[in-house]
């Protein structure tokens, strides 16, 4: 559900961009061609204003996720993990086609208009209408309403983002939930009976649990419940903290076990935060490696959702992760292109009788190929249209790009940037004549997409 939180095949170098997409407004544009209809899956949709899905993320646009479910792959690995640890009660679920309305990624959430996750500049937009989904919480309501009440569902994601070593305009996210009703809240009810089940064995874990939120940090209680029935929402968060706790432990206990020095604790804290679809919310971090890591977002559903779900009389939980996320730092994969690579170096090392455990050796690290860009912006420059151009010429041979100097003229208040580019493939060398072809390709699509004025 929650978004709580955030790959694609190597192309030939100097490849022309088939472009899916049509020039809209400033922030936002893809290409210079306009076509009038984009298909996806067979189903045409009419463009618009809104239309910003380059060709190099249609080539990602599949009918269901693909990674969670390839064999030997860790996200797979990971996936079944996180199922069996909640168990048969709770239904696993391959998202649809990441083709959804705006409604039920955005307003039937809570979204509020101007929510920066709706601008074109962090979305991909088939059209006004139409999106494709930046989080699993656009099932939310669906789910609920064709009758689950506790599930597990993985989905590919999608967003306009940056581009380093862990993030990814295609990422996959699990969300989980379970909502009950009224009548199951009673006196050693099974809210009651599962909550003191899951407390007994953390009890007996050793792990160290960090949990003194204030709710009104947390943004609250919700009215409905404060009036009709605080009883079943308090014993839903507990319910939802023991859950959380558990999969934590499950997840980190033997990687913890490994690495741990004198004996120290794993540990576990809950913070406040904010989400448009659940209140009280928190983040759930855990201290893995010398630091806090996030792990995931979670809260009280809230009763709009319920509502619109057709359950009104319900209470429940709703948790968010990101799979790369977890991945990464369980298998120490340090590169997030990694998870769409074909090569079996990386796919043989989670082969195996315990994949779980597996820790990923790098098989390569070729030299990178620094080339820096510097150009006067427009007024209407957005760095994420900058990150999108690069990132559908040149693909996966980019590894990250950093803005290494910000200047504005003091006579003519121009403003100017330089972002160094750092080209290296995961998996052979590269050619500085073949980087200074690419190179050139990703300057023309600047000047050509985003209006840029090379220096």
């Amino acid at each position: 559900m929650l978004s709580f939180q955030h790959p694609r095949a190597l192309r030939a170098l100097g490849r022309p961009l088939a472009c899916y997409t049509r020039t809209i407004h400033a922030s936002s544009r893809a290409c210079s061609q306009d076509p009038s209809s984009l298909v996806v899956h067979g189903v045409t949709y009419a463009t618009d204003d809104y239309t910003n899905i380059p060709s190099s993320i249609m080539s990602r646009v599949f009918p269901s996720p693909q990674l969670p479910y390839r064999e030997h792959h860790p996200l797979k690995i990971l996936r079944e993990e996180i199922e069996r640890v909640f168990g048969q009660k709770y239904s696993a679920i391959r998202a649809p086609s990441p083709v959804v309305t705006t409604k039920l990624n955005f307003d039937d959430l809570g979204f509020p208009a101007n929510h920066p996750g709706r601008k074109p500049s962090d979305t991909y937009y088939v059209n006004r209408a139409t999106c494709l989904r930046t989080h699993t919480s656009a099932h939310e309501v669906s789910t609920f309403r064709h009758g689950y009440k506790r599930w597990l569902l993985t989905a590919d994601v999608f967003r306009r983002d940056e581009i380093d070593s862990s993030h990814y305009p295609v990422f996959h996210q699990m969300e989980g939930a379970s909502v009950w009703g009224l009548d199951e809240f009673g006196s050693n009810g099974i809210v009651e009976r599962e909550c003191a089940a899951m407390e007994e064995k953390l009890r007996a874990s050793g792990m160290e649990i960090h949990d003194d939120v204030n709710i009104a940090e947390a943004d609250g209680w919700q009215d409905t419940h404060l009036r009709k029935h605080p009883e079943a929402a308090n014993l839903a968060l507990r319910h939802l903290k023991a859950s959380l706790n558990t999969l934590v432990f499950a997840l980190f206990k033997k990687r913890w076990a490994e690495e741990a020095q004198s004996g120290e604790p794993l540990r576990v804290r809950w913070i406040p935060a904010t989400f448009p679809f659940t209140a009280p919310s928190f983040e759930v971090e855990v201290w893995f490696r010398g630091k806090w890591l996030e792990i995931l977002g979670t809260g009280i559903v809230k009763q709009r959702t319920l509502d619109e779900a057709g359950i009104p009389d319900n209470v429940g939980w709703a948790f968010g992760l990101g799979l790369e996320r977890i991945a990464m730092v369980l298998f120490s994969i340090p590169d997030i292109r990694l998870f769409w690579s074909q090569d079996p170096r990386f796919l043989n090392q989670f082969m195996g009788h315990d994949p779980k455990n597996v820790t990923f050796k790098p098989y390569s690290k070729y030299p990178p190929c620094y080339k820096d860009v510097s150009f006067w912006m427009p007024p209407t420059f957005h760095e994420n249209d900058m990150f999108e151009t690069v990132r559908d010429r040149a693909g996966d041979l980019v590894e990250d790009v950093v803005c290494i100097d910000d200047f504005v003229h003091p006579k003519t208040k121009r403003h100017s940037r330089c972002y160094r580019i750092n080209y290296r493939s995961m998996d052979h060398n590269l050619e500085n004549d073949q980087v200074n072809i690419l190179h050139a390709d990703v300057l023309e699509a600047l000047v050509q997409r985003c209006q840029v004025e090379i220096r």
